[in-house]
């Protein structure tokens, strides 16, 4: 039976997709060293102190904070898991268009938008080392209150488990979307960074 690591499911997305998953056969574990075949991270944390408009000055301590939350623990978490994955070693992470330095119109929460995108440069700097392993990597905007828990969790499982075009006679190149570390979001579309 493969496993499936959610780092929490607080959320009414993540107790969907839990759910899901869990209905598909698979066992869903509260260890991400557990010899897992998926690693999903759904920490999305915004900390007291990092509402400010832009203008309006930035709380350093609330900013760190978020850095550590929304990057350090998850990194932690996943670091312990890369040992023991196996099968499809699949690397999944929650972000959207509020961590893209070119396409967010956010004017608050300046330490959890800096935070992600800082994760996003993160994760593409991992993937580059760990593709050669075997790992691959999704990015997902569940679109928060946008669309129901229960649609966004649906979603992200088809998004998570489906592998992505490879075709090592493309052309005479070879071609392998795996390669590439983008970000879908629940209704499918591909977000700029």
């Amino acid at each position: 039976m493969s496993k499936v690591y959610i780092s929490s499911t607080e959320t009414a997305f993540a107790k969907e997709l839990a759910a899901l998953f869990e209905k598909e056969g698979y066992a869903v574990v509260t260890n991400p060293e557990a010899g897992i075949e998926y690693y999903i991270d759904v920490t999305d944390v915004q900390v007291p102190g990092d509402d400010k408009r832009a203008g309006e000055g930035i709380d350093a301590e609330a900013a760190v904070m978020a850095y550590r939350k929304n990057v350090c623990e998850p990194l932690d978490r996943l670091s312990r898991a890369l040992p023991g994955m196996e099968g499809k070693k699949r690397i999944c992470f929650l972000n959207d268009a509020r961590s893209s330095i070119n396409y967010s119109t956010e004017t608050r929460g300046y330490g959890r938008n800096m935070s992600r995108a800082a994760m996003n440069l993160i994760l593409v700097l991992s993937k580059n080392g760990l593709l050669k392993q075997g790992y691959t990597f999704r990015l997902f905007d569940p679109l928060n209150g946008q669309v129901s828990p229960l649609q966004a969790a649906k979603a992200a499982m088809g998004y998570f488990i489906r592998d992505r075009f490879v075709d090592d006679e493309w052309d005479g190149l070879g071609r392998n979307d795996e390669e590439n570390l983008i970000i879908r979001d629940a209704l499918g579309r591909e977000l700029p960074w």
